[in-house]
């Protein structure tokens, strides 16, 4: 389904990680992206920063030159690229279905916009939800207390160094992401067949349009004739 979108979803040019990706054992990389649209602060970015240093753990991390706004441009901690050496890899844009199609992708840091979830689960990655603005909070609360998908960034009002590198350990090894990863499984089983060919999509599409036709047809025998 979405491995099959090929238009472009955002203005900032697009890289290919696909030989980064290859190089990292199945399941070990953190996928970290905010969407095109929502803004973080310097700070936040920071905390974010230090944590994935503090895990040790493989990333990737779309880092749009606007995240903190046009007037921010060193937004990441001192020594920041040398210390994460080849273990992460900062980029502007890419491909994120190619990225959480890859089996060497374990988590995924999200804003919870409703198409980067739908994205998700139909490559079954758990995922840490940070919402920022509209429906992204709403999204958030399916991701974690409805469907148990995925866990909070953050539980209070501030992000923390510590709390995030706690959250991603939690995400990408463990009991609890054992358990994430069994829960998604059911969900991703209830999208794919519902999007079969016979799937409960296309029988109400089709019984909308159904639906849509007969009403057509009414309106239609009620307008007069002047025959």
């Amino acid at each position: 389904m979405f491995s099959k979108i090929s238009v472009a979803k955002s203005l900032w040019s697009e890289s290919d990680c696909t030989q980064w990706l290859n190089s990292k054992p199945p399941g070990s990389v953190l996928y970290v992206s905010f969407g095109s649209i929502a803004q973080s602060s310097k700070q936040d970015i920071g905390e974010i920063a230090n944590a994935l240093l503090l895990t040790g753990v493989n990333f990737i991390w779309i880092l749009r030159p606007d995240i903190a706004g046009l007037d921010e441009t060193d937004i990441l901690p001192d020594g920041f690229n040398d210390r994460m050496k080849d273990r992460g890899l900062i980029l502007q844009w890419c491909n994120q279905n190619m990225v959480l199609s890859h089996e060497s992708v374990g988590g995924f840091i999200t804003h919870c916009g409703w198409n980067s979830v739908l994205e998700i689960i139909w490559y079954g990655v758990p995922m840490i939800c940070y919402p920022f603005i509209t429906d992204q909070p709403t999204n958030r609360k399916l991701v974690v207390s409805d469907w148990k998908i995925g866990n909070n960034l953050c539980d209070g009002e501030q992000l923390s160094t510590g709390e995030i590198s706690q959250k991603i350990n939690i995400l990408m090894s463990g009991k609890t992401s054992d358990d994430l990863k069994q829960e998604m499984k059911k969900i991703r089983k209830t999208m794919h067949s519902a999007l079969d060919m016979d799937g409960s999509s296309q029988r109400n599409f089709d019984k909308f349009l159904q639906d849509l036709k007969v009403k057509l047809y009414e309106r239609a025998e009620e307008v007069p004739s002047f025959d």
